[in-house]
């Protein structure tokens, strides 16, 4: 089994930036305190350290689950020269970006109102601003500069409405994260690319921050090579592939082998979902980069289709739960699964996770009175009286872990 330019730094820096950075208002003494005396003891504290600070140390650099992602109202260009006014083609290729990215669909700029929107994209702008880079850049009369990287901040509330007019809703800030197992054959050999700076995930991960899709990379370490050969992910088999991901916790993976074929490339990929649902698909390109552009666009377009909400999905029977302080994803699934085992709610559908709120669609059996003496047994659920509007079909309560 062959592992390209595999590196162990990344364990290494990890383990001592952890014990570095380790916060002293958190404190051992709950595992033993600094006050405790007696050789025992002392001994019992420190290996309860190590143990602690390992299982951090694995939950840092081997966890695939959904992640939060930042930065969705931002996009960056590199242009050559800079100036006090963006080009109206730079603002809405820009605007475009971020589109994409906040509404989770490639197809968002075909919508009448995002189409009208385009010719005025300046209006959505919060703030731009430059940085120089080393990379050098082509200019329309020949000459090659080093770029600037233009970075333009849109405004938030602009967007989201924008996308409203369009009947569409952003697609929230919590993504499902995906671990790439990627393969390349070469000189006969079928190698796993096991370096984060390898130009074929360069490019999968430079595409991945376009859509808005959080990716991860395996460690590749004793471990991993134990428990998946090149040969089974080559071959695509299910069940080894499952067992070697689930050290990452993934929610879903995305398996790619990738060779050359003429001049150009091609790929086949395997995507597995969640627990039971598998996607296969190819592609082919003369362009490296391209080429694995679109296949993390047809993957991204695979995870995002359960999460991708219209405002036309609303049912009108149903009813809209809204839930504020919802800071992390166990909360989420934590509400989901409550609501799911109450008699009173048929369905359960997700509608927007945004920063700290929360939006579900319910469908229920019975009155919304008696969803809401349910939701009243919860002790984390508080009602939000002031909040509650003359519509009967929505309702907002704060979360309280």
């Amino acid at each position: 089994m062959v592992y390209r330019r595999l590196s162990r730094r990344v364990a290494v820096c990890a383990w001592a930036g952890l014990v570095y950075a380790w916060p002293p208002e958190l404190g051992f003494r709950a595992l033993g305190s600094t006050e405790a005396k007696g050789t025992g003891v002392r001994r019992l504290t420190i290996l309860t350290r190590l143990v602690v600070l390992g299982s951090l140390l694995l939950g840092l650099i081997g966890n695939a689950q959904a992640a939060r992602i930042g930065g969705l109202y931002s996009a960056e260009l590199l242009v050559a020269e800079q100036s006090v006014r963006v080009a109206p083609e730079l603002v809405s290729q820009a605007l475009a970006q971020v589109l994409v990215k906040v509404s989770g669909r490639r197809d968002v700029t075909r919508q009448a109102a995002i189409e009208a929107a385009m010719g005025e994209a300046n209006r959505y702008i919060q703030q731009f601003s430059y940085q120089q880079t080393n990379r050098p850049l082509p200019t329309d009369d020949g000459r090659e500069v080093l770029a600037h990287r233009l970075k333009i901040d849109f405004e938030r509330t602009l967007i989201n409405q924008l996308l409203s007019d369009a009947g569409l809703r952003p697609l929230g800030t919590i993504r499902p994260g995906v671990l790439v197992w990627l393969l390349e054959e070469r000189n006969g050999q079928r190698e796993f690319i096991g370096d984060e700076e390898d130009p074929a995930f360069l490019a999968m991960k430079s595409r991945a921050v376009e859509r808005g899709l959080p990716v991860f990379r395996p460690l590749l370490d004793l471990q991993d090579q134990q428990a998946l050969s090149s040969g089974d992910a080559w071959g695509f088999f299910t069940d080894s592939i499952r067992r070697a991901s689930s050290r990452y916790q993934a929610d879903s993976v995305l398996v790619g082998r990738l060779y050359r074929s003429g001049g150009g490339w091609r790929s086949q990929w395997l995507l597995l979902k969640g627990q039971g649902q598998r996607f296969n698909f190819d592609g082919e390109g003369s362009v490296l980069q391209n080429h694995l552009g679109s296949a993390v666009d047809q993957a991204a377009d695979l995870l995002f289709v359960d999460f991708v909400a219209s405002t036309d999905d609303l049912d009108p029977g149903a009813v809209l739960l809204e839930i504020d302080q919802v800071n992390s994803i166990e909360s989420y699934f934590e509400i989901n699964r409550y609501l799911s085992d109450l008699p009173a709610v048929k369905q359960v559908k997700l509608q927007q996770l945004d920063q700290d709120r929360l939006q579900l669609q319910l469908r229920i059996d019975g009155t919304i009175g008696q969803l809401r003496g349910a939701l009243g047994l919860n002790k984390h659920l508080q009602p939000l009286e002031l909040m509650q509007p003359d519509q009967p079909g929505q309702l907002f309560y704060r979360w309280r872990p």
